[in-house]
């Protein structure tokens, strides 16, 4: 029984990380689910494979190319699914100097805008045109666009970066071309939010839509007073969110950095 078991866990292993593995590559996944999320996915596939074995008999080849890999994908989806749909507590620290993530991701790109600059959002190197910020003020104070990268596996729920009052909320049209699309630079559906602090400063929060994704969706409304590391919308199957921070702020941040939404620190005065 204990070399059945050990059998059914090698191979178990081998498919779950095979497959976390594409997903670290291929979608971006953070490689800490390789030590975290892997081992009980292969756990959890091992003591379904040994019932299954001890109940139909399916051994050899059947059971390593077929059962294990088959079973091992509707735990992997089961997973995604608690992990894409949770809303963990966040425990916030305020600080009126302090810029939070917005979001769960992570670090893509930092870039600084101007009023000369046109701002433009960059996905998988397919670039989307944010029209709506040049209709703001936003641009009339040096800033930095922050690009946060988000997977299947990170919490899908936004927060605002500030204390402030809501002064915009733009919501964008899509429709489901994808990112890959060249004409998705124009029509990705996306949420715009233009935040307001005591102090006049603004901050903008961008919500991008993914792939043949039409579910931006905003929890506030404008003129709302909303509270440092409270939610202010979520994405639905949603790739990415941008961070406009003025430029009076150091970032604290860099490329490749894994931030959480309400209690990374990305600028500060």
């Amino acid at each position: 029984m204990i070399q059945t078991i050990l059998n059914a866990f090698t191979g178990c292993f081998f498919w779950s990380t095979l497959l976390m593995g594409f997903f670290i590559i291929k979608g971006g996944f953070n490689k800490q689910f390789l030590f975290t999320d892997n081992p009980l996915l292969a756990v959890a596939t091992t003591l379904l494979i040994v019932y299954i074995d001890s109940v139909f008999r399916i051994h050899g080849l059947v059971q390593f190319f077929i059962v294990m890999p088959a079973f091992t994908f509707i735990l992997f989806f089961i997973l995604f699914l608690y992990r894409f749909f949770r809303n963990p507590n966040r425990k916030i620290v305020y600080n009126k100097n302090h810029v939070l993530s917005p979001a769960d991701g992570r670090i893509i790109y930092i870039k600084e805008l101007d009023d000369r600059t046109f701002p433009v959002s960059v996905k998988k190197r397919n670039m989307i045109r944010l029209d709506e910020i040049t209709k703001t003020d936003m641009l009339k104070t040096p800033c930095y666009l922050i690009g946060i990268a988000m997977t299947l596996f990170d919490v899908h729920y936004n927060r605002t970066p500030v204390d402030g009052k809501v002064k915009l909320i733009q919501h964008t049209d899509g429709v489901a071309l994808g990112l890959r699309n060249p004409d998705s630079t124009f029509i990705n559906e996306r949420n715009t939010f233009v935040i307001e602090d005591d102090d006049k400063n603004l901050f903008g929060v961008i919500q991008i839509a993914a792939r043949g994704v039409r579910r931006c969706i905003a929890t506030v409304n404008e003129k709302d007073q909303v509270k440092q590391g409270g939610i202010i919308g979520k994405i639905r199957f949603g790739s990415q969110v941008d961070l406009i921070v003025p430029r009076s702020y150091i970032v604290q941040v860099r490329e490749g950095d894994q931030v959480y939404a309400g209690t990374s620190l990305i600028a500060k005065k």
